[in-house]
């Protein structure tokens, strides 16, 4: 590898690595303070507490990494071409793009670590980070979200929903099993549409299969039947968004499945598509970074670094945002909702890159 490869890798790596170090000092210790109260009122053993907020290290990670990568492209190239280091690398008749190859291969690679943490280690540490709740904060009502739907634990029993939509306060595909000890199938009771009333979870009509300890099984089908114990809209929030916890195969599981019974995927494809397509952001922002860097690297020092990621960034998850939303309404496709910030911001990189001169 030639020293000047060996600097400018170098360089970016250092600048990387304080990036993500104090993204994730920010974010721990915003969260800690969040969370203090709850620790210290449920005494929470301090190796636990360590791990709960260890395990959401991952997930700081995976958000940051693109504007760590933006933020290391436009300071270590920024610093070279103000020091005036970028003229004589073409003084000296190298090819700038041999020069800058190195940051793209890193890039790709980055990439495709992310998505690997996203397949694999996200997933689980996250959930691990609710099971922690579930037992010291005595939160997180759902008890997991898998192919076959959200389940939940309630007073009232056990209960699986297919879909569930926050918006029109709706779930479809509900199931409730009643269990008596120990652990006795008593009741179970399904419907297909269930709304909610501003009191209470209504469905037009219901069935339910009664279990006796003799083996003897009873049915009934009532209309307008209230489902006691189901929590309210506002406390189902968080468990529409659980998919996003989920890796790409037991997302892509759960939509056949939804798909299959006649219910609406956007917001998940959209969701799968984006598991795909958001890891490739570390790459893109190489593109976008290095021409940004090689024109206002002269005149911008650290801040102006700072402040320019900051900046594109922020342009990003506005477009980020916005895609997803018509996405997850059904106003365009899923996969163009995905795809299309990336796409516009590569076609931005690229097109400043032409204008880069070697």
């Amino acid at each position: 590898m030639k020293t000047l490869t060996k600097y400018i890798l170098l360089e970016f790596f250092k600048i990387f690595a304080m990036a993500i170090a104090g993204f994730i000092m920010v974010f721990l210790l915003v969260d800690i303070f969040e969370n203090m109260n709850n620790l210290m009122k449920n005494k929470v053993p301090f190796a636990s507490s360590a791990m709960f907020f260890i395990y959401k290290i991952p997930f700081i990670v995976v958000q940051t990494v693109p504007i760590a990568v933006l933020l290391a492209v436009l300071l270590t190239l920024g610093m070279l071409s103000k020091h005036n280091e970028i003229t004589a690398i073409k003084a000296g008749g190298i090819r700038l793009i041999g020069v800058l190859k190195p940051l793209f291969i890193i890039g790709v690679i980055i990439s495709a670590a992310i998505l690997f943490m996203n397949e694999t280690i996200t997933p689980s540490a996250t959930k691990k980070t609710e099971e922690f709740r579930r037992a010291w904060f005595g939160s997180g009502k759902l008890k997991s979200f898998g192919a076959e739907g959200m389940w939940i634990r309630t007073g009232s029993g056990i209960v699986n929903i297919k879909y569930f939509d926050i918006k029109t306060k709706e779930m479809r595909g509900v199931t409730i099993y009643k269990v008596e000890k120990p652990f006795t199938l008593k009741t179970r009771i399904q419907a297909d549409k269930l709304a909610w009333d501003g009191n209470i979870w209504l469905a037009k009509t219901a069935t339910a299969w009664h279990f006796t300890r003799d083996g003897s099984l009873s049915t009934e089908t009532a209309k307008n039947f209230a489902f006691d114990g189901l929590y309210p809209p506002d406390e189902l929030i968080g468990a529409e968004d659980i998919q996003k916890n989920m890796t790409a195969s037991e997302l892509n599981r759960y939509i056949k499945n939804i798909e299959a019974d006649g219910y609406s995927s956007n917001r998940y494809r959209t969701d799968l598509y984006g598991k795909l397509t958001f890891p490739m952001v570390s790459f893109i922002m190489v593109i976008v970074g290095i021409p940004f860097a090689l024109k206002t690297g002269r005149s911008s020092g650290i801040a102006g670094g700072v402040g320019l990621s900051v900046i594109i960034a922020f342009s990003y998850w506005v477009v980020f945002a916005a895609s997803r939303s018509l996405g997850t309404n059904g106003v365009v496709p899923p996969v163009v909702a995905a795809a299309f910030p990336d796409a516009l911001f590569l076609t931005i990189g690229i097109l400043m890159m032409s204008y880069v001169k070697e």
